[in-house]
């Protein structure tokens, strides 16, 4: 800022001295004018004086030519005139200096200077746009697991100074679950924006490097998620899924088929035999597959389903297990394979392989 101050003076100052310039130049040329302007009468009274002694001397003889003389011009009467005019006219060293002296007070800067100019002020305009120290070279979108259990660490937000992060909540199922409300440590660092009734939350770093932490209460929730945010990494997060290990007392009912049965032709899915009447999906961007049954879409999967929420699931046993999910029809699916999020592509059936 401090700069744009000075470069404003500095061209108020040389404005008031191109114009200070301009006009002395022009007051010079003038004067330099009527100088000129001012020998022609004086060379003429001179020519005139030195005529008329001679015509003095010589007046007896001419008494008898009188009048002729009276309506005729003399010779040197017309020469004296375009002296005058020579030296309206005059294109002398001196003039010619006084002429290039008034352009370079108008026209100080050539061409090639005022462009240089122009962009030494662009680039100056440009680095005071940049925020100071190195900005955040570029966003990723990961998927926090986060348990209620104590003795558990704090998950991570990394945040940019200028830049947004969004923090969607959800639960096990997939469900986006509302929060009630929010605390954070070092509220003047933070600009924070949640709609009160969405699990969706925006988050703007004001500082180019803090550290605090958050705590959001969820809907049906007694304790709060605790989360530790970080501005001056060299990536940020422009997207995160913090996924808490549970269940909304809305998605109880899905807990409980979970937990005690599914249907068959989920298990046999599970075993490589999906549904004889099902139709192969073509799918991209992840390791699953897909069929479309009954109206709906069975998938694959050893990666965790985020997006759209899943009606039926099963999952095998074993360190590393397969999901089987049931879901609306959707072109686009969102998984989380080991906090890394995913985006999986559905791009059609039987019709598509021909």
């Amino acid at each position: 800022m401090r700069d744009m101050m000075r470069d404003k003076k500095r061209m108020n100052s040389i404005k008031n001295k191109l114009a200070y310039r301009s006009w002395l130049g022009l007051i010079s040329s003038l004067v330099l004018a009527v100088s000129l302007l001012s020998l022609a009468p004086a060379a003429a009274w001179a020519d005139d004086g030195l005529s008329a002694d001679s015509s003095s001397d010589q007046n007896s003889n001419l008494n008898s030519n009188s009048v002729s003389s009276d309506s005729t011009p003399s010779p040197d009467s017309s020469s004296d005139e375009n002296a005058a005019v020579d030296t309206a006219n005059d294109t002398s060293p001196q003039a010619k200096e006084a002429f290039e002296q008034m352009i370079k007070n108008y026209f100080p800067l050539t061409p090639n200077e005022i462009q240089q100019f122009k962009n030494r002020a662009a680039l100056q305009a440009q680095a005071n746009a940049r925020p100071a120290g190195a900005a955040p070279a570029e966003g990723v979108s990961s998927v926090i697991q986060v348990s209620m259990n104590p003795g558990d660490a704090m998950p991570v937000v990394r945040v940019g100074q200028g830049m947004i992060t969004s923090l969607v909540f959800t639960d096990s199922a997939g469900q986006v679950w509302p929060i009630t409300s929010y605390s954070i440590g070092d509220a003047s660092a933070f600009n924070v924006q949640w709609d009160k009734k969405s699990g969706v939350m925006m988050i703007q770093g004001q500082k180019l490097y803090t550290e605090t932490n958050m705590g959001v209460m969820l809907e049906g929730q007694q304790i709060p998620v605790m989360l530790t945010l970080l501005i001056g990494q060299k990536s940020y997060d422009y997207m995160d899924y913090v996924r808490i290990q549970g269940y909304q007392p809305g998605d109880q009912d899905m807990a409980d088929q979970e937990a005690s049965e599914a249907p068959e032709y989920l298990v046999k899915t599970l075993e490589g035999l999906p549904p004889s009447d099902s139709q192969p999906l073509q799918v991209s961007g992840a390791d699953a597959q897909m069929w479309s049954y009954d109206g709906s879409y069975l998938l694959l999967t050893r990666a965790t389903l985020l997006s759209p929420a899943w009606s039926a699931k099963f999952v095998g046993t074993g360190s590393n297990p397969l999901h089987v999910y049931q879901l609306s029809e959707t072109p686009y699916i969102l998984l989380s394979n080991n906090g890394v999020l995913e985006r999986l592509t559905v791009s059609g059936g039987d019709d598509n392989n021909d």
